[in-house]
């Protein structure tokens, strides 16, 4: 049974380590969405900065269409950044997901092997107790003769 419990006890070691690698990808995946997350910001608020400046009566034809050009490069950045930033969404879900599904089989794991140890120092009591009551009888035999 000694040996059971010390392959069911590396089961649950290498559940935990499991659940630790999944949390730290999840943590890494969640970094990315936020810098993902701050670099649209960003890029929103230079698009915004950019058109409060506004287009000047004073410019001529050349410099009207390299801001308009401009302009149009931005929300090509802005809409491929909003695409970078739903990917990384996904991939944080799906490694919460994945941290949440092994972190529910090292739980059940070492659960079972908590009962199985319980049960198993229970098993080793009761011989114990067994073997003492047999020698307090052997005693008790031997010392009423």
């Amino acid at each position: 049974m000694d040996k059971q419990l010390k392959t069911w006890q590396k089961l649950v070691e290498l559940a935990e380590m499991e659940m630790d690698k999944a949390g730290k990808t999840l943590a890494m995946m969640q970094q990315k969405q936020n810098q993902d997350i701050e670099q649209l910001e960003s890029l929103r608020e230079y698009a915004q900065d950019y058109n409060k400046q506004g287009i000047n009566p004073a410019q001529s034809l050349s410099q009207l269409n390299t801001y308009r050009l401009f302009a149009d490069k931005l929300m090509q950045a802005i809409e491929s950044q909003e695409t970078v930033v739903t990917q990384s969404e996904t991939m944080a879900e799906k490694a919460r997901e994945a941290w949440l599904e092994k972190r529910a089989r090292f739980k059940a794991l070492e659960k079972l092997f908590i009962k199985m140890q319980s049960d198993y120092d229970g098993h080793l009591n009761k011989q114990e107790q067994k073997m003492l009551d047999e020698l307090a009888a052997q005693q008790s035999v031997q010392s009423s003769q």
